[in-house]
């Protein structure tokens, strides 16, 4: 198996990890879970039919190695931007990689912390 598909197996996994304890943290079902992602995706759209269709589609993308990590980024975008998890200010306990800052900058940070902590 090639190195690049290695890490991104371990990506998906550690995302929808991450998911699964912000669900449990806020003490969501999964159809809740999924209500919830499925009316920021779709605005305007509130049919029943359609939203159990997707639940049963992120259960699926919830276990699946497969699942776009674009995907399951965007779906922890969502619920940290929910009202219930803002208010209960909840802590994402491991840092998760959106792809918004250069993996050479965070290297450089954690580098940095790294030396601050030594020198304590």
């Amino acid at each position: 198996m090639p190195e690049g598909t290695k890490r991104d197996i371990e990506q998906v996994k550690q995302l929808q990890s991450q998911i699964s304890t912000m669900q449990k943290q806020l003490g969501w079902t999964l159809v809740q879970l999924g209500q919830a992602i499925y009316c920021e995706l779709h605005e305007d759209d509130d049919d029943e039919e359609r939203i159990t269709k997707f639940c049963e589609a992120l259960k699926k993308q919830l276990k699946r190695s497969t699942t776009p990590v674009e995907l399951l980024q965007r779906y922890i975008q969502i619920m940290c931007n929910d009202e219930d998890f803002r208010r209960a200010e909840f802590v994402v306990q491991s840092p998760i990689r959106l792809g918004t800052v250069d993996i050479n900058i965070l290297r450089k940070i954690s580098e940095i912390s790294r030396n601050a902590f030594q020198d304590e």
